[in-house]
């Protein structure tokens, strides 16, 4: 393989190894066929990487074996040229249906494919094991030992690295049901250390996923920022001709504001989701998650942004904002979030701006009346909210593995929120680039926002970095 190769790995192994599963975690691929099953996998199919619409790295899903000491008992008794053996074999017994798995798995290989065996590390290794891995060894081939130890159980995992000494160039652990990025990248560079004649493909592919996972998380923070922008300068308006439906154009109005807020978040997680390669792992989360919560419940704000004694302190250096402190009680209401000091009067009015439109005809027709103005949000307490349901978003996401089809999600949430949200346990700096975007978007001044949005974007870029 040179550097413009595109590298090619059979994934190998007895059915019902976690092959697929590895397969679905390497390539980033959600859609892979995983099935608690042994045997669904019937034919061999490629799988590619892509970056920039250009192929990366091939891997190749096989169907598991199934006649591996009879397998065995034809490669011990072949006496032709050993680089001929894979090649002899497939002639020899493409038509005998007692080999077709053994054929379609070893095919990939007699083209060049690189050869990553896997075995499930929490049970005994066996008597066909040891056949599959000494066909593997008389091919004469480099090749890597994979153990994936279902459930985290890792009873045989001593065992099962014993036997791979003897028979592999590389033996590696990877539990392709939590692997991460790092854990994924970390696979691939080992992949150099079998062939010396694999280096300079991997080299270029692993700097390439590197780079592209640095602009996944640039992505990211854009999106996430523009968020935080968005909920501090948007606003909703509606020309009002009847006075004495006044009342119900604010409730409605305040309705609308909402709805837009929750749309931008879905939004804002689905670029996210995108950005990750995630399509079956849905945007919507587990019963149970704070992220299925709405966003204007008042449990969301219970659980996330600042305690009362940081958001007292925050609202300080925000002009003291009556909004920020608010009752948290009220949180579920639909204007009780929107109250500021110097309310004209009621909790809508406090939000609600109006001014006369110029009279103008339309057709000849009069117009006339007011316009009613709902926004920019000058609650403190949403933005650190929005801010730690998006971070949890991305937690989710970037902690979950394509190849992970159960559901998860609820453990990790736990985890991040067992001592509060990402904004509790900013620093005094770091806190203090959310509170002059507030202060910028209160003085509508674009320049102040700008500003703080840079501020920002280094301070989630770092959070998630």
């Amino acid at each position: 393989m040179t550097h413009t190769t595109i590298p090619e790995f059979a994934i190998l192994g007895h059915p019902n190894e976690g092959k697929s599963t590895l397969v679905s975690t390497l390539t980033e691929d959600d859609t892979v066929r995983v099935s608690p099953f042994p045997g669904e996998t019937t034919a061999s199919r490629t799988y590619t990487v892509t970056l920039n619409d250009a192929p990366l790295i091939r891997f190749v899903d096989t169907p598991g074996f199934q006649a591996p000491k009879k397998t065995l008992a034809w490669f011990r008794s072949y006496a032709g040229a050993p680089e001929r053996i894979l090649d002899a074999f497939l002639a020899e017994h493409q038509d005998d249906q007692t080999f077709t798995d053994e054929c379609e798995l070893l095919a990939p290989v007699a083209k060049g494919a690189g050869i990553i065996y896997v075995a499930d590390g929490s049970r005994p290794v066996r008597q066909n094991d040891l056949a599959e891995m000494e066909i593997l060894r008389l091919t004469g081939l480099p090749r890597m030992a994979v153990i994936n130890c279902k459930g985290g159980n890792e009873k045989h995992l001593a065992a099962w690295r014993a036997e791979f000494r003897k028979t592999f160039n590389a033996v590696r652990v990877f539990n392709a049901h939590t692997a991460a990025i790092k854990d994924r990248l970390d696979l691939l560079a080992a992949l150099m250390t079998v062939d010396p004649e694999w280096e300079p493909a991997l080299s270029h592919v692993v700097t390439a996923l590197n780079e592209e996972w640095g602009h996944r998380l640039r992505r990211s923070v854009d999106a996430m920022a523009e968020l935080l922008r968005f909920a501090l300068t948007h606003t909703v308006s509606v020309t009002l001709r009847d006075d004495t439906k006044k009342g119900e154009t604010e409730k409605k109005l305040a309705a609308r504001f909402q709805e837009d807020l929750r749309k931008k978040e879905a939004r804002t997680r689905e670029q996210i989701r995108r950005t990750f390669r995630h399509s079956v792992f849905d945007v919507t989360m587990p019963e149970g998650s704070v992220l299925q919560q709405d966003l204007f419940d008042k449990r969301t704000f219970k659980l996330l942004g600042l305690t009362q004694k940081q958001l007292a302190t925050a609202a300080a250096t925000c002009g003291g904002a009556a909004g920020a402190v608010i009752d948290l009680a009220a949180a579920g209401h639909s204007l009780g979030l929107f109250t500021v000091l110097g309310s004209l009067g009621g909790a809508a009015s406090a939000f609600l701006g109006e001014r006369r439109i110029a009279r103008a005809k339309v057709s000849g027709i009069p117009l006339g009346g007011q316009e009613l103005t709902l926004g920019p949000c000058r609650n403190l307490q949403m933005l650190f909210v929005l801010l730690d349901r998006i971070l949890l978003y991305f937690t989710l996401i970037t902690s979950r593995s394509h190849g992970k089809r159960d559901d998860a999600a609820l453990a990790i949430e736990e985890a991040a929120l067992s001592d509060g949200g990402t904004s509790r346990h900013l620093s005094s700096s770091d806190k203090k680039a959310f509170q002059e975007l507030f202060n910028a978007a209160g003085k509508q001044d674009s320049a102040g926002i700008d500003n703080a949005m840079a501020d920002i974007r280094a301070v989630l870029f770092a959070r998630i970095n």
